[in-house]
């Protein structure tokens, strides 16, 4: 067949008795229920849709990418600690109580009772519950004899503790032999059957058979088993329990190996009676499972292992059922005896404190984005809404007219908005957690619900509320002053009214203080709201009076760009409250996000100042003969040195016998150093020789060792013992651990007994560290040194703070995406009367560069009245909330560094919303040429 007999057939109707497709005939229902359900807003509402989408999806996926990250470095901060660290471990001492045998039945009923218990305080624990959790039994160390290793020789005669623990079958499996199960009892002895480790046979060179004695008991070896998980709670709860330690208990005293053996629950009752001793411990373990905990659940598990932390021995040992509630544990017979107290311990709260309070304050700041911005995203889809009814007008006028009540118009609009908004809202739910896989943020969905409860309920109050009765308007049009004076009373009670509400919470909020560690207060985190409110009113009710003014100024002027544009602009003033409102908030937002950004780049520059202490430190090998002069003067002859200090770093004991580094150095050289960095001023008379013959020596300590050295105590350096007077806290000095115990000395309190230099400082702008380093690994062999630069780089990039500075960024993103948005809804609000306004003038002789103009002239007033609120709310900002921001918590260490106002973040924010809006109106001037003239004539017929 030819091509064009193939078209001819191909463009005839079907024949007679052909079908249609099924999808062919679904998209052309869709087609046709389209208009049906949008009336004349399709467009409208398709575009009411698409920010509902972009909308719904910053509100999601910003929180939750937030939780996502502080999630990932919580869960590695738990893979980091040992497994012990992860359990609750019970231990109940039953030394010298002389109670009666214990069952491995009564254990058992005390596990399940204290699980009860943990589990109702909120804590995860591990499951099955049947293999995880543990009770036991350990008895004191004794005397073992009968190891036959060829290095115990060399050794004291090891010592053995006798283990119980209910799940060792399943954390264990039999190298050799089987476990025990009886005991053989005598007169004064008995014979235990005994399991060991494989790395304890290795160490005892024992076998299955072997035989051994402890405390006049014999121990007959059974089984040989290999742990598995080795790292778990149930091995590591007794460091012995794995493999044997070698121990020694003094400096005089010969070392030995302390080992362990496991009995089997039969054994129990007799290794109580024969083994017990002075040392006999009940002990349970509750692994926890910490693979779902978040971010946002760290507070809470802190808190409740804390509670178990600070109130030991408060849980009882007792299967009575009328034990108090919260209490478990073990009697011989019920009611005999009392019950016996259990501690609570766990090692998880060592990591969980820091990171609580680091990601406590670095929430804190960011939730004033995720509030703001989701405010500003609900007046985004409410000028949508304003769009879809401004096309819907005169359908809902003809309503109207055909005597439809306004119930009926709210359901007609509500059936067309929620027909496209939540379809979007679901889009946009499922696509923000497919890019941010990881847990469910609830800040997230509160968010995401009021943007959908705001998008669904805009157009059907908004087309009520246009379409109100018909009797109000004729008394209104009868009485045309009374209307206005009424509806400017009405304006002034609205504005005063948000006005007190918004100084109210504002108020409120400075009065109420900060949430506790791990809550966001929403109420907080909507101060930019509460200062835009009262910014935005006054900016948009105070700028049609200049642009009045204006006004009277340019009517003696010759054209109608400036008479125009301002009248456009003072008209359109008075119905884009909402919009100013919303660019206010942006523009603070994005500059508070701005000055954060500078504020926490200055914390990170001061921290890494006061934890180096110097641009670079030089730091001699412990053996050698430390930073020769010969060394200290190459090294500063590198290029960009200007200053050096050269520290000499020895041992001192305090009064009370604990050891602590301590630096000696020149105080009129380090006061010349700290006077070319940063860092507060030291003055050299500080660490001054005093005029008294036998004064208490000045030092510096750090805080950390305040408990060792204080006023009025003595230090032994280098075989010289002083009284010394604390007069400073420095937190680091070059050359000993930043943020550890140490005390600094004036190199005249040791004079000629003063040990070598071993650390040299160094400062100098401009400072080649590459000729620096190679310079100090050749005069000093084994050096290390210390770049500030590379301080500075690990504590920008610590995973916590580093995430909360790219949340600040994509704030401010999201913030000038919104406002573009903004902007762009704006112009198309006002486009219809803006374009027949142009059209009729161009119809006059009006230029197309007069228009553009004239459109320049109309906007840029509100935009820039905008950026001037939005600066205002910013600088009100600082103070209100600067005090709830923490900046040192994004550099991990006490830096002072207060929240300040940064002018050039806010010109910056300016300048971008300038040219934001400058797109904006280019965009829309194109999209108004390439209707022409004649088509916006006719639309507006």
């Amino acid at each position: 067949m030819s091509r064009r007999r193939r078209a001819a057939h191909a463009g005839r109707p079907a024949a007679h008795g052909g079908r249609r497709s099924p999808r062919a005939g679904l998209r052309s229902r869709a087609r046709a229920a389209w208009p049906t359900v949008t009336g004349t807003g399709a467009a409208a509402s398709a575009t009411l849709g698409l920010l509902v989408l972009i909308c719904t999806f910053v509100a999601v996926a910003v929180p939750r990418a937030s939780l996502g990250y502080r999630t990932v470095v919580l869960q590695r901060a738990f893979a980091a600690v040992p497994t012990v660290q992860k359990a609750v471990l019970a231990d109940s001492d039953l030394s010298g109580l002389g109670e009666p045998p214990l069952h491995p039945r009564q254990l058992e009923a005390a596990r399940v009772q204290l699980a009860a218990g943990l589990h109702r305080d909120g804590l995860p624990l591990a499951a099955p519950t049947g293999r995880w959790q543990w009770s036991g039994l350990a008895t004191g160390s004794s005397v073992l004899s009968g190891a036959t290793a060829p290095a115990l020789r060399h050794l004291g005669p090891p010592q053995v503790e006798m283990l119980y623990r209910s799940t060792l079958a399943s954390q264990s499996t039999l190298a050799a032999g089987s476990l025990p199960t009886r005991v053989v009892r005598g007169a004064r002895s008995a014979t235990f059957q005994v399991a060991v480790t494989t790395a304890t046979a290795a160490r005892l060179g024992v076998r299955v058979g072997s035989r051994l004695r402890t405390a006049g008991q014999t121990l007959v070896v059974t089984g040989i088993v290999r742990p598995v998980g080795s790292a778990s709670a149930f091995w590591t709860a007794d460091p012995v329990a794995t493999a044997p330690e070698l121990t020694q208990l003094g400096v005089d005293t010969t070392p030995f190996l302390a080992t362990a053996a496991f009995v089997g629950p039969a054994e129990m009752a007799a290794v109580q009676s024969k083994l017990g001793g002075e040392s006999l411990h009940l002990l349970w373990g509750f692994p926890l499972d910490l693979r779902s905990v978040t971010a946002d659940q760290a507070a809470g598990l802190q808190r409740a292992l804390q509670a178990l932390s600070f109130l030991p021995a408060l849980s009882s040992v007792s299967p009575n059922p009328s034990s108090p509630a919260g209490s478990a544990g073990v009697n011989g017979t019920q009611g005999a005896s009392p019950p016996l107290p259990v501690a609570l311990s766990n090692g998880l709260t060592v990591i969980l404190a820091p990171f609580v309070a680091t990601d406590d304050a670095v929430q804190r700041a960011l939730s004033l984005l995720f509030v703001s911005l989701a405010v500003i995203a609900a007046v985004v889809v409410l000028l949508g809404a304003r769009l879809v009814i401004l096309h819907r007008d005169r359908e809902f006028t003809m309503m109207r007219a055909r005597g439809s009540s306004l119930r009926q118009l709210a359901l007609v609009a509500l059936r067309g908005g929620a027909v496209v908004v939540l379809p979007a809202a679901a889009v946009a739910v499922a696509g923000a957690v497919a890019v941010t896989p990881g847990p469910a943020s609830w800040l997230s969905w509160w968010l995401a619900g009021a943007i959908t409860a705001v998008a669904l309920a805009g157009p059907p109050a908004l087309a009520a509320w246009r379409h109100r009765t018909r009797r109000g308007r004729a008394g209104a049009g009868a009485a045309p002053q009374s209307r206005r004076q009424l509806a400017a009373a009405r304006r002034w009670v609205a504005d005063v009214t948000l006005v007190c509400a918004a100084v109210g919470g504002l108020v409120i909020l400075r009065q109420q203080g900060l949430p506790p560690p791990g809550s966001i207060d929403l109420f907080t985190a909507a101060a930019p709201v509460l200062v835009a409110i009262p910014v935005a009113l006054l900016v948009m009710r105070g700028y049609p009076l200049v642009l009045r003014l204006l006004g009277r100024t340019t009517r003696r002027r010759r054209g109608v760009v400036m008479i125009v544009g301002l009248a456009r602009g003072s008209a359109a003033a008075r119905a884009g409250v909402l919009p100013a409102f919303a660019l206010v908030l942006a523009f603070a937002v994005a500059a508070f996000a701005g000055m954060a950004r500078s504020a926490v780049a200055a914390a990170n520059v001061a921290a890494s100042w006061q934890t180096a202490g110097a641009d670079a430190t030089i730091t001699a090998p412990e053996a050698g003969p430390g930073l020769t002069p010969a060394a200290l003067r190459a090294i500063a002859g590198v290029r960009g040195v200007q200053r050096t200090t050269a520290v000499a770093v020895a041992t001192a004991t305090s009064d009370q016998g604990f050891n602590l580094p301590v630096a000696i150095v020149d105080p009129r050289s380090y006061a010349m150093l700290t006077a070319a960095t940063p860092l507060p001023p030291f003055r050299a008379a500080t660490l001054a020789r005093p005029g008294a013959p036998h004064a208490r020596v000045p030092v510096l300590v750090s805080p950390t060792a305040r408990d060792i050295v204080h006023s009025g105590s003595s230090l032994s350096v280098a075989g010289r013992t002083m009284r010394v007077q604390v007069v400073g806290h420095p937190y680091s000095f070059p050359g000993v651990t930043s943020g550890g115990g140490f005390a600094v000395l004036p190199q005249w309190a040791l004079g000629a007994r003063a040990p070598p230099t071993t650390a040299v400082a160094v400062v100098g702008q401009g400072l080649d560290t590459a000729a620096l380093l190679a310079t100090a690994h050749r005069a000093v062999h084994g050096s290390q040194v210390i770049l500030r630069s590379q301080v500075l780089a690990g504590i920008a990039d610590a995973p916590l703070p580093h995430g909360g500075f790219v949340t600040f960024a994509q704030g401010a993103g999201a913030a000038a995406g919104l406002s573009l948005l903004v902007l762009a809804l704006t112009l198309v609000l006002s486009a219809r009367s803006r374009e027949m306004t142009l059209a009729r003038l161009a119809t006059m002789g009006l230029g197309p560069g007069q228009s553009r103009r004239i459109t320049l002239v109309e906007t840029m007033p509100a935009i820039l009245a905008a950026t001037v609120g939005g600066a205002a709310c910013a600088l009100a900002l600082v103070p209100l909330v600067g005090p709830s921001v923490d900046v040192a918590a994004f550099t991990g260490t006490p830096v002072v560094v207060p929240l300040q106002v940064n002018v050039m973040a806010i010109v910056a924010t300016a300048a971008g919303l300038i040219v934001l809006a400058w797109v904006a109106l280019a965009v829309q001037s194109r999209l108004a040429r390439g209707r022409g003239t004649t088509q916006a004539l006719r639309v507006g017929e």
